[in-house]
């Protein structure tokens, strides 16, 4: 027999109001609101990020300090050779672009000249251009800048340490001894640049449909307009890189000495020239538009830190980092790497493969070595890879291990 046990009437059980997650939700629920703040505060929203009311301000003097040029270092200026000591030029044979004007240029060799000798002669005269040439540069520049009274001082300077200094740090770097490749260029070889207002400047280098000015680009392998701006002591520089596949951000900020008269403007522009410098004897694009604008963009920052010297270029959350350029290409050294540049190739994997691996080559030894070996090899052994094909084998000839990444990411060999 089955017996029944008798049970007392069931309780229904009342739901209590609220999460029932205790300390350990509210505290979640923090962490997640500073989050979303912070990742607001990125894209300019700054008024929900609590970290940023409670950052301790900054006061006037430091402000300025992080601003403002750093003390000047005192660079040794190497002395020119004699022939570009004592070299005389017409200016109407070098190089002017078609649509901006030079009609009456001051047309003087940088090392036979100083700043007062140019004020000196615009003062006597009614010249619309200044031409200063010097040992492997040809600077092309207006006779005055707006709201500039120190331009006159500025542009000697600039022209006598970009021909003297920076630029042939930048052809070492990719491992050039001179611009005698340069064949086009009258009466001898050199690398030009014209300095231009944003309105000139836009003239020649806009394309697309942005509707922003353009302030500066290359031409070739020898030619390039440089803005105004990049004239002169050079206030600091920084901006977050985001590298979209994970959100991490590489935050770097360039601190120019006083007496650095380049930036990441003149090192961007003078990349592309260097870049291209085996057209010169091919007579045609030698490497992809989209691979050149993201050297350029990485030596903006690299070739900041060439010219200007060790400690330029710092990291803005990690001061112990000593090697800034090389923590970049590490950083980007993670498929898919971040953007540096316009012609970014979003929508391709296998070039943002081959961007991948060309970081992880320089970025597996010596930075400046790697940098240097690979244009080398490059010119002397595969001038041309503007072919997707041609540029992945390449690439497994100087590193096999790169073999792997680049067929998984849709790339024919």
């Amino acid at each position: 027999m089955v017996r029944t046990r008798a049970s007392s009437p069931i309780k229904t059980l009342k739901k209590k109001s609220g999460c029932g997650c205790g300390p350990f939700g509210i505290i979640l629920g923090i962490v997640i609101f500073l989050m979303f703040g912070r990742y607001l505060s990125f894209w300019g929203f700054e008024y929900l990020d609590i970290l940023h009311y409670l950052r301790p301000k900054m006061t006037f003097e430091e402000t300025m300090k992080l601003i403002n040029p750093l003390p000047a270092k005192g660079y040794t200026y190497p002395s020119p050779s004699e022939i570009a000591r004592s070299r005389t030029i017409d200016c109407s044979l070098v190089y002017s672009f078609e649509g901006l004007g030079r009609e009456n240029p001051l047309c003087l060799n940088m090392f036979k000249t100083d700043s007062a000798d140019i004020a000196q002669a615009l003062s006597n005269g009614s010249h619309d251009r200044i031409v200063l040439y010097g040992e492997r540069s040809v600077f092309d520049g207006p006779t005055s800048s707006q709201g500039d009274k120190n331009f006159i001082n500025n542009l000697y300077n600039t022209v006598k340490f970009m021909d003297l200094i920076a630029i042939p740090k930048f052809l070492d770097a990719y491992g050039l001894k001179d611009v005698s490749y340069v064949k086009t260029s009258k009466p001898y070889p050199y690398l030009y640049f014209r300095i231009s207002n944003a309105d000139e400047a836009d003239q020649i280098c806009h394309y697309g449909s942005t509707e922003e000015k353009v302030q500066g680009c290359a031409r070739g392998y020898s030619v390039a307009i440089i803005p105004i701006a990049a004239v002169g002591p050079q206030m600091s520089n920084a901006r977050p890189i985001l590298r979209k596949y994970d959100d991490k951000r590489f935050s770097y900020l360039t601190h120019y000495p006083a007496d650095c008269y380049t930036n990441e403007t003149f090192a961007h522009e003078t990349s592309h020239l260097l870049n291209a410098a085996g057209e010169s004897e091919l007579g045609e694009r030698t490497i992809p538009k989209w691979f050149n604008e993201q050297i350029a963009g990485f030596f903006g920052i690299y070739g900041a830190e060439l010219a200007c010297g060790k400690g330029t270029v710092v990291m803005q959350k990690n001061p112990k980092e000593t090697d800034v350029p090389k923590a970049l290409a590490v950083f980007n050294a993670d498929f898919a790497p971040a953007d540096l540049s316009h012609e970014y190739p979003s929508d391709n994997t296998c070039r943002q493969a081959m961007l991948t691996a060309w970081y992880a080559y320089i970025s597996s030894g010596d930075l400046k070595e790697r940098f240097t070996n690979f244009f080398r090899k490059q010119r002397a052994t595969t001038p041309l890879i503007t072919d997707d094909t041609v540029f992945a084998k390449f690439l497994m000839n100087i590193d096999p291990s790169s073999g792997q990444l680049l067929i998984s990411k849709g790339c024919s060999l």
